[in-house]
Order: structure tokens, then C-alpha cells, then sequence
């Protein structure tokens, strides 16, 4: 078993207090009935992207987020608005344009933003190793992708640079021999527990230790995590449905794995997570066609 004992992860989720942002239709109902403002239907469309991609509703999600865009972009036409400008550079970093957002976020500096120009930095850093990714240079993408793991504050880009990192990890750990893919396994866990030390909320966080537990063969801890995950929320339709997988293949590598009484155990709390999902049997999620 690596760095953490089992239980860790269920035991901080029943202490922590998840903050969720309000819906926004009181806010919609409110604009809507007042003369509102090219900033406040930027805020609101924002907002709505946010709960849209906490639903798995993508489309919608990016429809918002242009939408926010479009709006921003008219009210930071007179130059001279720093929150226009975050709220555009928010909604660029939404849909991926980082060239775009780093100037947004450069502008709401120049105008009194504080976080303006480590925003900045932050998605230049993650485009910047995008790009790298793209043109081959493995090295120096995981270089500027650990950079941000290791200071980014800016919670927008902290998910996608831990996904892209991992991933890159994943790859090279297949091509090691057994001792050094289990030391490099062992320093990805470590470096995704801190992650989900500094946010333990963001349930992207804990997938992602999770798929990483699986590789390292730890499975009572990877569905631990992966369960928490589940709980959170997942940024995407995508990202549930591979994390529902992860669970499955945990609960039956253990079935193969633990002793009679240890399995009847776990079968049992498997059974009680599975149950409070909704899903139809321990191998068929809610959304899986049987």
C-alpha cells in the first residue's frame, strides 16, 4: 500500500464542508427584470457555463461561455473596465483560448486586478506545454506542467495541467522495467496527494489519484478515491464514466485479491456505494446499457 492508509479519503470527505456555488436563476430572474448591464450578462452567462459543466452538460457549457465571451468582449470595449476583462479572460480560459486569456488577464492587471498577471502566467504556462506536448518535447511539457502543479493557485488550470501531466507519466512508467515503473508510480501518487491535499474538493483531483492507484495496483485506495470522486462531481460525462469503470475493475480485483472475510467486507461497502449511485448491479452504472 502507498503513502496513505485506506479510509483516508472517506474519512476527510464526512469532514468536509463542500462550498457550491448558488444557482443562478434568482440572478437571471433579477437581470432579466432590471436593465442589465454587458458586465452583469457576462457574470451571468459565466455562471451558467460553471453549473452546466458541473452537470456534464458540455455543449451547454461552452455555449455559455461564448456567450460570456461575446458579452465581456462589449464591456471591456471602452478599455477601461479591469473586471470586463477577468470575466473575458475567464471564459477564454473556459474554452481553452490560453493566447487569448493571458492578454485578458494582462489587461485586467494593467487595470487593478491583482491576480491579473499570475493569471497570466498560469495559462501561458499551460499552453506553452500544450504545445510542447504537440511538437514532441515530452521533457520540457512535464517540466512546465510540474511547474504549475507545484505553484499554480489559479484552479481553472490546475485540472487540465494535472491530466496532461499524468498522462505523460502514465506513458513513460508503461515503457520502465518493474522496479523502476513502481518508484515512478510512487512518486505520481505522491505528487496527486498533494493535489488533492491543497483542493481536496475538486473531485477531478481524486480521479485522477485514483487512476493513478489503479497502475500502482493499490485497488481498495483507487476505489476509495474513486468513490470520492463520485461524490464531488467530474468536470465531464467522460470523466464519470471512466471513473464508474475504475470502480468496477477495483471491486473485481479485489474480489481475486482479498482473503474470503476482508472481500465480504469490502463487497459489502462496495455494495452500499453502488446502491446510494443508483446503478442497476455491481457492474452496470446508471448510464451503462446492459
Amino acid at each position: 500500500m502507498m503513502g496513505r492508509t485506506r479510509g483516508d479519503a472517506f474519512n476527510k470527505l464526512r469532514r468536509a464542508s463542500v462550498s457550491r456555488l448558488p444557482a443562478s436563476a434568482c440572478l437571471a430572474a433579477l437581470l432579466l427584470a432590471t436593465c442589465a448591464t454587458h458586465l452583469d450578462r457576462a457574470k451571468l452567462h459565466y455562471s451558467r457555463g460553471q453549473e452546466f459543466a458541473r452537470t456534464y452538460r458540455t455543449v451547454e457549457a461552452a455555449a455559455s461561455y461564448k456567450q460570456a465571451l461575446a458579452e465581456a468582449g462589449k464591456a471591456a470595449g471602452s478599455g477601461a473596465s479591469a473586471q470586463a476583462f477577468m470575466i473575458k479572460g475567464l471564459a477564454e480560459t473556459g474554452l481553452e483560448k490560453w493566447a487569448d486569456a493571458e492578454t485578458s488577464f494582462l489587461r485586467a492587471s494593467a487595470l487593478g486586478f491583482p491576480d491579473g498577471q499570475e493569471w497570466a502566467a498560469d495559462v501561458s504556462r499551460l499552453g506553452l506545454a500544450i504545445s510542447l506536448e504537440e511538437l514532441g518535447f515530452e521533457d520540457a511539457a512535464l517540466h512546465s506542467l510540474a511547474g504549475l502543479l507545484d505553484r499554480s493557485t489559479f484552479k481553472p488550470v490546475v485540472p487540465e495541467a494535472a491530466r496532461r501531466w499524468l498522462d505523460l507519466n502514465l506513458a513513460r512508467a508503461a515503457l520502465m522495467d518493474d522496479k523502476e515503473k513502481a518508484k515512478c508510480l510512487t512518486a505520481i501518487v505522491r505528487m496527486l496527494e498533494k493535489l488533492v491535499d491543497n483542493d481536496f474538493a475538486c473531485g477531478f483531483h481524486h480521479y485522477l489519484l485514483s487512476q493513478a492507484l489503479g497502475h500502482a495496483r493499490d485497488y481498495r485506495r483507487s476505489f476509495e478515491e474513486a468513490a470520492v470522486a463520485r461524490d464531488l462531481g467530474l468536470p465531464s460525462e467522460k470523466a464519470l464514466r471512466d471513473n464508474d469503470l475504475q470502480a468496477v475493475f477495483c471491486h473485481e480485483a479485489l474480489k481475486e485479491e482479498l482473503p474470503p472475510a476482508d472481500w465480504r467486507e469490502f463487497d459489502a461497502l462496495y455494495g452500499r456505494w453502488t446502491k446510494k449511485w443508483g446503478w442497476k448491479d455491481a457492474r452496470t452504472p446508471g448510464w451503462k446499457k446492459e
